[in-house]
């Protein structure tokens, strides 16, 4: 994800000299996003329910104290979802059957200092938004992966857009399949 973007976003920050009090990085992967943002920030948490990534995640991260690394799901509702992986791609989704890996709404983490957000969950993106309104009040700015897997979750890119719309983001940066939305 976001390599085009990240940069972009990364360097619009360094032209700005912003700093968010807190960054919140759902879908964090090996934490490639969470290392380029880790300048503007002041704390990050990161959200990764597989394993391995998390594994990995901690590898990459170690020497960061401000960051925080969380082995969990984001969605829209709170807990547990069976996880399932695609060695093709690595990547993992959730299936919403009863399993082992805890699942929260960031509404239910009652963080009211986020000004970011970064949401990369392989078409979960829409269950996570519904999670965060009361979040989404604070955020300035949301990086979000659609790719159209969001198709197995029942919504589409096009949804998910109009929701942001409507509660008053727009567009900073787009470069398929990222976007960086800001509201003011």
């Amino acid at each position: 994800m976001q390599d085009k973007c990240l940069n972009h976003f990364a360097e619009w920050c360094e032209s700005q000299h912003k700093k968010s009090t807190r960054i919140i990085d759902i879908g964090a992967w090996c934490g490639t996003w969470s290392m380029v943002m880790q300048e503007f920030a002041e704390n990050i948490n990161c959200y990764e329910p597989n394993k391995t990534h998390f594994e990995c995640l901690e590898k990459n991260l170690a020497q960061y104290n401000h960051i925080n690394l969380y082995n969990n799901a984001i969605g829209g509702s709170n807990g547990f979802v069976k996880l399932t992986d695609d060695p093709a791609t690595q990547n993992t989704r959730v299936i919403y059957e009863t399993g082992d890996t805890s699942i929260y709404t960031l509404d239910h983490l009652n963080l009211n200092d986020v000004e970011m957000i970064k949401i990369d969950v392989e078409g979960l993106e829409m269950e996570v938004l519904k999670g965060a309104t009361q979040t989404l009040e604070n955020v300035q700015f949301i990086m979000i992966e659609l790719n159209n897997n969001s198709k197995r979750y029942g919504s589409s890119n096009l949804e998910i857009e109009s929701y942001l719309k409507d509660i008053g983001y727009k567009i900073l940066i787009k470069t398929w399949p990222d976007i960086v939305y800001f509201r003011r």
